[in-house]
């Protein structure tokens, strides 16, 4: 009797194992033996054949043992039976073998409660793996009546049972298969219809690079209907310069097999292409792509890199002391054409009153390549061309073409430079023309961000000059302090011997909010409100020092000035005592500057070097300099956590990269919530984090991995729910390499995420089909 139950049970599992399969092979969406299993009656255990480990239980199975489904599938065959190891894996040998398919053994539930159950189980193939399939039928009541009653009847009554459970199991498999179908062939009119209604190109091409699918976006690019690109490849479609250059990438992917990245240019666009190697039905492998147009953010990226540069080449002038006003400007030139991307360039300086320019600084190259013979350095307004427009029209002069022709250029001069493309700015400062600037022979186009960079640049540049002058006109003729220190850009207030207030500059007036008529005669204190930036601590007064000591005082880091209207200034600089004609000190000078904006780039730069910019957490950089460092004995034991974000790719593919950046903001969030005050958490890629936990044991770091993946679970951003696969690994050992511990836990993370793959990408699809039917009930 048992052998025919044995048969059927076998019949039943061949019979699902190939329905699986099939489903399998014609919709690969998550068809499988789980939905056919998951609510029927009987008690149901698919587990590895290798392992003991259970992959699955049914609901009865959770019922009947008294843990959740959750806890089931975490745990292994052995620590629900009574067998010794050896015992449990000999069984599980014999199923695979079919020697032996039916066992009676004790199990033992989650109340301590022991229960003798028979097992049927059958081998089946899934995938690369080999599972068992068994059910569960508690005898326990049986064997006590078998003692009076005949054994006979109980196992044909069995065997009824199990035939009728096995009828029912594939009657219902098969409703729910046509079902599924029918789902997923809706799912897959819905995903078309959001892959054409997608901005960006998407495109699957075969082995030859022919198109075999396409989006709208993309038949909107080639300008053609998709019956002309379909089974066509770019040499049919468009011109050879751009379908060489597509056929080049192409390939590249497919001898390397990796996923490419690689931005390309197209009648004044930048498009960024991610191109990835996809296996096709035949078994070879085409090419699939992603392309977005990032012209916008590109030049957007440009122009924030070109204003820290320009920013840099400020502080840069700021803080060296240069000879003279020639070797300044020399050294702003040949920062500027970094700046500009330009081969040449020149600085004239110019007289407004005699409309005179003259010759400040060449670049090297262009003296390198001019063979006029005699060359000059003095030009008057009438007698300049093109160059000299920016003067006589008080604006910015840009040539893109240098070689049409423009009634305003009067030519060349035998042996001068060729040009291509021009710009030239003045420098404006107090309403006069002080100085030209103009570059030439850039790459390509000039544009309004290089207008803009050059005059911030100049303006700067010229205060900064202006400051130097006024400083070695100090040092030269101290009786003229007055006059020279009014006309520069940086605040100045000079006090008597009393500390009271003398003169106000400008700039001074402006910073401390106070008329030069309302202070004079007030004590500087009252006016030049000086505090630590930091409530608490003191600063020192410098001319209070340099009244004491007679002697040169810098202002302290962290001054703060407050205004009259209660605005805050960073402020740096220095005090001087002021000699009269006999050396002696007759009061005191201080020169100041508002720094506010210095100090908080350099806040942001140096938060910017060690932070992630989208989530604020550590970046790569930080960790494993924290690595290294928190690596010391008495900070055993070490754990490490490093998780990986699931469905990152998918949320910014479907939902844009907004909505990518919120999953990421919540998952930093969540980071910080569940994680200590101590410990390290970073982003060290774009869906990787990073926890490093000091005298944290392995138990506790499990547990702390727990509570990020059940917070993170509640998070939802669009139709995407927070999941993360994570993996951890404690030193124990002082002796053992750090890194290797990082990478042991970076491999348990990728074996959790592989276990978790299949789970995740069912949970997302079928979230979206309900987020899509809620906002879209017409669809």
């Amino acid at each position: 009797m048992k052998k025919a139950a044995i048969v059927i049970l076998a019949s039943i599992c061949l019979f699902i194992a190939s329905s699986v399969t099939y489903a399998h092979t014609e919709h690969p969406d998550d068809l499988n033996i789980f939905d056919a299993l998951e609510n029927h009656g009987s008690i149901f255990i698919i587990s590895d054949s290798q392992t003991g480990d259970i992959l699955h239980a049914n609901k009865a199975a959770a019922d009947f043992y008294g843990y959740s489904i959750e806890q089931l599938e975490s745990m292994n065959l052995q620590d629900l039976n009574t067998l010794t190891p050896e015992e449990t894996i000999q069984r599980m040998q014999e199923i695979v073998d079919q020697e032996r398919h039916s066992f009676i053994i004790d199990h033992r539930l989650a109340n301590g409660e022991i229960r003798t159950v028979e097992i049927n189980s059958y081998p089946y193939v899934s995938g690369d793996k080999e599972l068992i399939l068994g059910t569960v039928n508690d005898i326990t009541e049986r064997i006590r009546l078998e003692k009076q009653e005949s054994i006979l009847i109980y196992a044909l009554a069995g065997m009824v049972a199990l035939l009728l459970s096995a009828t029912f199991l594939i009657f219902n498999y098969s409703r729910k298969l046509k079902a599924r179908n029918h789902e997923i062939s809706n799912f897959n009119e819905l995903r078309k219809a959001f892959i054409d209604s997608y901005g960006n190109m998407i495109y699957l091409k075969d082995e030859n690079f022919r198109y075999i699918f396409l989006n709208e976006s993309l038949k909107r690019f080639f300008r053609k209907e998709e019956s002309v690109i379909i089974g066509h490849d770019d040499l049919d479609i468009s011109d050879r310069e751009f379908a060489e250059q597509q056929r080049k990438t192409d390939m590249e992917v497919l001898e390397r097999e990796a996923v490419l990245v690689k931005e390309f240019g197209w009648e004044g666009r930048i498009y960024k292409a991610t191109k990835f190697p996809v296996r096709l039905i035949n078994g070879k492998y085409g090419v699939g792509a992603y392309i977005e147009d990032v012209t916008e953010a590109n030049h957007n990226k440009r122009m924030i890199e070109k204003t820290l540069q320009r920013n840099q080449i400020l502080v840069d002038i700021l803080s060296r002391n240069f000879e003279s006003t020639r070797e300044q400007l020399d050294y702003v030139l040949n920062r500027s054409l970094e700046l500009t991307e330009s081969k040449f360039g020149y600085i004239y300086l110019y007289n407004e009153e005699n409309q005179e320019f003259t010759l400040n600084s060449w670049s090297k190259d262009v003296m390198a390549e001019c063979t006029i013979v005699e060359k000059q350095t003095k030009y008057r307004l009438e007698k300049t061309g093109l160059w000299g427009e920016v003067v006589r029209q008080r604006k910015p002069i840009v040539v893109n073409n240098y070689e049409l022709p423009d009634i305003m250029k009067k030519g060349y001069p035998e042996g001068h430079v060729r040009l291509t493309r021009f710009i030239s700015v003045p420098v404006i400062i107090d309403g006069k023309i002080v100085a030209v600037v103009g570059f030439a022979n850039k790459e390509y186009d000039y544009d309004d961000n290089d207008v803009y960079q050059i005059i911030a640049l100049m303006n700067g540049v010229w205060n900064a000059k202006e400051r130097r002058e006024a400083l070695d006109e100090l040092a030269i003729e101290r009786s003229r302090f007055f006059q020279t220190l009014i006309s520069i850009g940086d605040g100045v207030l000079v006090v008597d011997l009393d500390g009271k207030v003398t003169m106000l500059n400008k700039a001074a007036e402006k910073l401390t909010g106070w008329s030069t008529e309302e202070a004079v005669g007030r004590h500087y204190k009252e006016v030049f409100v000086l505090s630590h930036e930091d409530e608490g601590c003191t600063i020192n007064d410098p001319i209070e020092e340099v009244l004491n000591t007679n002697t040169v005082q810098e202002l302290g880091n962290h001054a703060v000035l407050t205004s009259r209207d209660g605005t805050r200034y960073n402020l740096e600089d220095s005090a001087a005592p002021i000699k009269d004609d006999k050396g002696s000190t007759s009061g005191v000078v201080l020169v100041f500057r508002d720094v506010t904006d210095k100090n908080e780039q350099r806040r942001k730069i140096e938060y910017l070097s060690f932070h992630d910019y989208l989530t604020g957490l550590y970046n790569r950089l930080f960790f494993e300099e924290e690595l290294r460092r928190l690596d010391t004995e008495r900070n055993l034991p070490v754990s490490v956590i490093v998780g990986d974000m699931n469905g990152l790719k998918l949320t910014n593919d479907i939902f844009g990269h907004d909505a990518g950046d919120e999953l990421l903001k919540k998952m930093a969030e969540v980071l910080k919530k569940v994680c200590r005050a101590d410990d390290i958490i970073a982003r060290v890629g774009g869906d990787e984090f990073t926890i490093l936990l000091p005298k944290t044991g392995n138990k506790e770091a499990g547990r702390i991995v727990s509570r990020i993946k059940n917070e993170f679970s509640k998070v939802k951003v669009q139709a995407i729910r927070g999941s993360i696969s994570m993996g951890c690994y404690t030193k124990v050992n002082k002796d053992d390499d750090i890194f290797e511990i990082l990478k042991k836990a970076e491999d348990n993370m990728y074996s959790a995420k592989t276990l978790d793959r299949e789970k995740v990408k069912t949970d997302t699809i079928n979230t979206i089909i309900e987020t899509l039917h809620k906002r879209r009930p017409d669809e």
